[in-house]
């Protein structure tokens, strides 16, 4: 395996904005249709935000079968849809995702696949193309293929080969995105860049995988601190695919002064444009709330947002109280039954979850609805704890 040259040029500079802003289909669990990404498309070109990255975990072809290349009816879908971005300005990314299972000592072969599959996303419209080493193991003691290369070199290499193959821009998401997926991130950063085109930028979620605030600064990251090459956060704040029994829709807060950012999303179309336009109001209240209420949430949602708040520990988010009172439960009621439409009904489920955990909390949802309405495995470690609360059934109690 030849190491490229790392000073090598890159086909084509000027094939990215300046900035990137926008929306990360990258979650597991869910996969959206060529209707709801043309919503999300016009959304953003509303917005005057300019990107789309198109890594969605639930497309085989993406990730667990990355060598299998894109049919012709998803080809033909993807291409329109390239279409439609560039007449609203926004520029279409595509990830491939080969590090499951990438085989070094086969690395010519592997290579022409990785390319041939890099091809149709350029020749179908991408404008960039990520190759994404996320959530992937940790490198084999002796390296990876015949050479022993560590997993950075690897990455890198795989890479330069790959930007001097395209005429579409190259990234790459590196496997560790976040400080906190390293004992010693520093040197892994240090030698990654020295290794990688001066001119590939880089996604990362800076000091942690779900960010609390200032995830990209010098202060708080070191990826800013080691990494010479261009930053774009990877926003995972709203991301639910590690505890998709949340939700998560609190002001965009500790975002200030951070170049590039693209949100990836819960896989909820009607949730995920709502937070295009959170993301826009950053951390003014205000904005926040206008966001909302133009997208038809109801007053009463406003009692219960701090337990919608954010997924990370942020000193400017408000806390739930310390009890719920009456109407925290009251909102709860509003918003059930009477709150209609398509975003109500994607918040249904997180809603009435909450009721049951303020029931719960408070001693008040009897044995048989803690063994009615949660897991097998929660409700014997909540009855078995005494977190259920032994009491009759009265004519008030739901079925």
């Amino acid at each position: 395996m030849a190491v490229s040259d790392k000073t090598s040029p890159l086909r084509n500079r000027t094939a990215l904005p300046p900035a990137l802003h926008g929306y990360i289909e990258g979650y597991y669990g869910r996969l959206l249709d060529w209707d709801d990404r043309t919503r999300l498309l016009h959304r953003l070109s509303s917005l005057g935000l300019n990107a789309y990255l198109y890594a969605p975990k639930e497309d085989e072809c993406h990730r667990f079968e990355w060598r299998r290349p894109w049919d012709k009816d998803w080809l033909a879908s993807f291409s329109r849809f390239c279409k439609e971005a560039r007449r609203h300005d926004v520029c279409v990314l595509g990830g491939i995702a080969p590090g499951l299972d990438y085989d070094a000592y086969d690395d010519a072969a592997e290579f022409g696949r990785l390319l041939a599959k890099a091809q149709q996303l350029q020749d179908s419209g991408a404008q960039a193309v990520v190759l994404m080493f996320d959530d992937i193991d940790e490198p084999p003691a002796g390296g990876y293929g015949p050479d022993g290369l560590p997993d950075h070199a690897l990455h890198a290499d795989i890479a330069a080969r790959l930007a001097a193959r395209l005429d579409a821009a190259v990234l790459i998401t590196p496997r560790v995105y976040a400080d906190e997926m390293s004992d010693d991130p520093a040197s892994h950063y240090r030698d990654l860049s020295a290794a990688l085109p001066d001119d590939m930028p880089l996604f990362h979620c800076g000091s942690h995988i779900v960010a609390g605030a200032d995830p990209l600064a010098a202060s708080t990251s070191l990826a800013r601190r080691h990494i010479s090459q261009r930053l774009i956060l990877w926003d995972n704040i709203y991301c639910n695919d590690y505890c998709p029994r949340r939700l998560f829709v609190g002001r965009h807060a500790g975002r200030d002064g951070i170049a590039e950012l693209m949100l990836n999303g819960t896989g909820m179309i009607e949730t995920d444009l709502l937070l295009l336009s959170v993301m826009q109001a950053g951390d003014d209240d205000a904005a926040w709330r206008a966001a909302l209420a133009e997208a038809g949430v109801p007053d009463a949602f406003f009692a219960l947002a701090p337990w919608f708040d954010l997924g990370v520990a942020n000193d400017r988010a408000p806390s739930p109280p310390a009890a719920p009172e009456q109407a925290h439960f009251d909102a709860i009621e509003t918003l059930l039954w009477k709150w209609k439409g398509p975003l109500a009904r994607e918040w249904y489920p997180f809603l009435f979850g909450l009721k049951h955990d303020l029931l719960i909390e408070t001693g008040q949802l009897p044995d048989l609805r803690v063994a009615k309405t949660q897991t097998p495995a929660l409700a014997r470690h909540l009855l078995q704890t005494g977190k259920g609360e032994i009491r009759e059934r009265t004519d008030n109690d739901e079925t």
